[in-house]
Formats: structure tokens, sequence, C-alpha cells
């Protein structure tokens, strides 16, 4: 009887040892197919092995592996451009129509009480704002500004601070009030390293139409076509000061750059093709796993891309 007992926890053991369920280990790896390519020409990744997934980061900006989890950057070069369109009206009579200003102290409220002027600098002549246009499309560039830079208008970035802008629109009864447009509005960063990383756009500022006067009887508009615009008017429309102002824009914020899933467990991929568009030495990364209830196995494959012109 006594020895049964001790016989009985070995074969427990023993079946259960039989039955253990483990993640399938990778065989997985990559190489390109050759040593160099050409700009727009497509790379050939040869791909060995049959991971349940694969995810590529290609090394270009804002595809890099060892940024996928950066959501901050610091720079000493934070740059905003901008381009305006303008048509009708004249500077004689409507002196000054559109200005740019910039803020740290606007407390966020976006109604006519809620501007305070003495919280805001006016920025404009460090940028360049289109004169009167013959035709919809001509956009002026405002040149590319680095907005650490204006402290001799009276504006003293701090980085570790959100940044409001606001285009100011200012008409007079009486003549031709002008027209503007904003096509473009682009923050960005350059890292310690080198890196030239979004912070905001036209779309992403997210701005909002403020009445400063409020008898104004003109808005700015944003739609669809991703232009931001005050219409003007004749010279029997009233007078008007309206703003067009962003959310706070913080300078620190990145997004973290991002790969392609490439496949699951239900495709097998034998090769992926990718293409670049400037010359230079990239790191591909291909991140590739098994993964089951009962666990992940993963590995990482970096493999350097030459790029010539």
């Amino acid at each position: 009887m006594m020895k049964k007992l001790y016989v009985l926890p070995l074969l427990l053991v023993s079946l259960f040892g039989c039955n253990k369920k483990e993640v399938i280990v990778l065989d997985f790896d990559v190489k390109p197919e050759k040593s160099s390519y050409k700009v727009g020409e497509a790379v050939n990744f040869l791909i060995t092995g049959n991971p349940d997934q694969i995810l590529f980061y290609s090394g270009a900006e804002g595809h890099k592996y060892i940024y996928k989890d950066r959501t901050e950057a610091q720079s000493d070069q934070i740059s905003l451009e901008f381009a305006t369109n303008r048509r009708y009206g004249s500077d004689a009579q409507q002196p000054q129509s559109l200005r740019l200003l910039a803020s740290q102290t606007f407390a966020g409220s976006y109604t006519t009480a809620g501007v305070n002027p003495a919280d805001w600098t006016d920025i404009t002549p460090a940028f360049t704002l289109s004169g009167i246009q013959s035709t919809d499309l001509a956009y002026v560039s405002s040149g590319v500004v680095n907005l650490t830079t204006l402290t001799s208008l009276g504006f003293t970035l701090d980085k570790t601070k959100p940044i409001y802008f606001a285009f100011k629109y200012t008409g007079t009864t009486g003549t031709t009030q002008p027209r503007w447009w904003v096509n473009k509005f682009d923050i960005k960063t350059t890292t310690t390293d080198g890196q030239v990383l979004p912070v905001a756009n036209i779309t992403t500022a997210g701005f909002t139409s403020v009445k400063v006067l409020a008898t104004s009887p003109v808005s700015w508009t944003f739609g669809t076509d991703n232009i931001l615009k005050y219409q003007g008017g004749a010279g029997t429309v009233g007078s008007n000061q309206v703003w067009a102002i962003s959310g706070g824009l913080s300078l620190t914020k990145v997004q973290p750059d991002t790969g392609v899933a490439l496949k699951n467990m239900s495709t097998r991929m034998d090769n992926y093709k990718n293409t670049y568009t400037t010359a230079g030495t990239y790191t591909a990364t291909f991140v590739a796993s098994n993964v089951n209830v009962y666990g992940e196995s993963k590995t990482i494959k970096e493999v350097q891309v030459t790029i010539v012109p």
C-alpha cells in the first residue's frame, strides 16, 4: 500500500510534464537583398522564419525604433512658419489689418471678456505677411522663425509652459476690409541630436474665433479645405476686431515614433519592400514575436540600409 502512495505523485508529475504548453520559439532573420539602393528604389528585405507578428520601423524620421516610447523632447530651436494670402483693401485705409500675437499667460477663456490684450505680445515684425494678391492660390511664406529669438520684441519663450498664438484681425467700417487666409501653420522642434519633429500644424493647432469687439459682424472660419479664413467685407460692413486663438501648445511633447504592422499569424511573409525618399544610412528595425495564452517570445533585428542619390 505504501509503495502505491509513492508511485502516484511521480505519475502525476510525469503526466503534467508531458502536457506542458509553451510559446513556440522564434525562428526569424531578415536582411536586405542588396547592400545599397537608390533614392526612390524599393528596398527588398528578405525574411526567413514565420513569426506570428512582425512590426517594422523604417528608421526614417518619425519611424525610429529607439524613439518608440519618447513623448517629450528638449530643444533650443523651436520654429514657426505660416503662410498667408491677402486680397482686397489697402494698407492706407486699413493699416495693420492682420497681426500675429503670442501669449503664455492667456487663461484659455475663448470669450470677449476672457481676452486681455495685456497678456499678448505682437510678434508680427519677425515674420513676413502677404501683400495684396490677384488670386486665391498665391500664398506667401512667413519665413521660418526660431521662437526662442523673439526677446527683442518683448517675448521671452518659456519652453516649460504652453504657448498660445492669435491671428488678430482689425477692420474699420467705411472702406473695404481686407480678406486674409492662412493655409499653413507649422511649429517644429529640432532636438539635440538633429531630429526635426512636428509640434503642431494648421489642423492640430485648434484655432477658435473670438470677437474681441463684441459687435464684430464677421468671424474666422476653418473648413474642410484646412484653410483659416477671415472674409473681410465691403465698406458698409461694420467694424471688426476678431482673433483666431490657438489651443495651448506644449513645445516639449512629441508623438512617439511609429512602426508598421506587417503581418499576423494568419499570413506568411517572405519579403517586405520599403522605399526611402532621402539619401542616407538608415537603421531599419523588425520586431518579431510569437504570442499565445502561455506567454510571448520576441526578437528584434536591426538592419543597416544605405540609400544613395
